[in-house]
């Protein structure tokens, strides 16, 4: 009998080495909020988190060895230190809180997809499945999953209007929406530089960033809000020669541009002291930061309510201060939701199978 089940054992044991020979995949992995989350949607979820823990991999921790760096130690932004495999289960189960949430929330207030938004989530799934389609079949992630995965960050985006438009189920208020505007978001006239030759793509050496950067930072003190466009677009050409490229009069006057950046974005844009400095400035306050690894950024902060009315700026303001409003609700919504998903179905689809690349 003991050489029976050491035969078996061994039996299994190749069987399951075998490419031809595997455990079979769950249609599903339980129930949120009474809604069935498919193993599809659920290897997404993962799979989206993992690639979350990848961005605070340290130095010496390698994400693409998918094994080895669950059992790696992490630190999110503004959190504690955590195991990644313990991030990744977290965060898998906050989205899918999160996913249902928003479907629920969209079917209660009675929505419907604008044709605008479904395109748009077409488009953009197209692109992840024609980009990324091979690693995501590789992961056991259809595109049908995809798709409505895209539908449902589509449907949080509508829920906007639903819940904080004006006609939507709370309308914020014009006090409510003017103060936002005022404190959450710059309204920057601005111009970037590029810390490239755009010829050669020869790249400033240090010295040469130093030197670009104090010229650009000349001109941003030396500017008003009715000088800004003019001492910028006289500065530029100066800026460019460093790298010994040409920049003619008018091309200088075509790099200003307007735009709204808020404080959220900030934070994944610039610096930590880009960020101070830009959020730091005043109406008609101008400063020249780093922006990414290759470009300055000259800009000067003005005043929108000087130039646009607060009904021709109400459908922006309402995108930047109800998308985080939305988030809210939904991250409160979906942690209320009774979850009731099977241990066992999920252990069937572990992080550690997770493939970074085919």
């Amino acid at each position: 009998m003991k050489q029976k089940l050491l035969a078996l054992a061994s039996a299994l044991a190749l069987c399951l080495s075998l490419a031809g020979c595997h455990i079979s995949t769950p249609a599903a992995v339980g129930a949120i909020g009474g809604q069935e989350i498919g193993s599809g949607l659920y290897l997404l979820a993962q799979f989206d988190a993992y690639q979350q823990a990848a961005q605070y991999a340290g130095e010496d921790q390698d994400p693409a060895s998918v094994k080895s760096f669950l059992n790696e130690t992490i630190t999110p932004d503004g959190g504690e230190a955590v195991t990644v495999s313990d991030f990744v289960a977290q965060t898998t189960l906050e989205e899918l809180r999160r996913y249902v949430a928003v479907e629920a929330r969209f079917a209660e207030l009675g929505g419907e997809l604008d044709p605008a938004y479904t395109a748009q989530a077409d488009s953009y799934t197209d692109q992840l499945l024609q980009n990324y389609g091979s690693l995501y079949a590789a992961n056991g992630i259809g595109e049908d999953t995809i798709r409505n995965y895209e539908y449902n960050l589509a449907k949080q985006t509508a829920l906007i209007d639903l819940i904080y438009g004006q006609e939507g189920e709370t309308p914020l208020t014009d006090e409510e929406l003017t103060d936002h505007l005022q404190n959450e978001m710059l309204y920057l006239r601005y111009a970037t530089v590029p810390l490239y030759n755009t010829s050669t793509f020869a790249f400033a050496d240090e010295d040469q960033t130093a030197e670009m950067r104090r010229l650009a930072q000349e001109a941003a003190a030396a500017s008003t809000p009715d000088t800004f466009d003019q001492v910028v677009a006289d500065a530029l050409p100066g800026i460019y020669a460093v790298l010994d490229a040409e920049l003619t009069a008018e091309d200088a006057a075509a790099q200003l541009s307007s735009s709204f950046l808020s404080r959220s974005q900030m934070d994944g844009t610039f610096s930590e002291e880009a960020a101070a400095t830009l959020g730091g400035l005043g109406i008609g306050e101008a400063a020249a930061v780093d922006y990414g690894a290759t470009s300055l950024l000259i800009a000067m902060r003005l005043d929108p309510l000087e130039t646009m009315t607060l009904d021709t700026l109400r459908a922006t303001i309402l995108s930047d201060m109800g998308a985080a409003l939305v988030d809210a609700d939904m991250a409160a919504a979906g942690e209320a939701l009774t979850a009731n998903l099977d241990q066992g179905a999920m252990n069937k689809l572990p992080a550690s199978r997770i493939k970074m690349s085919v």
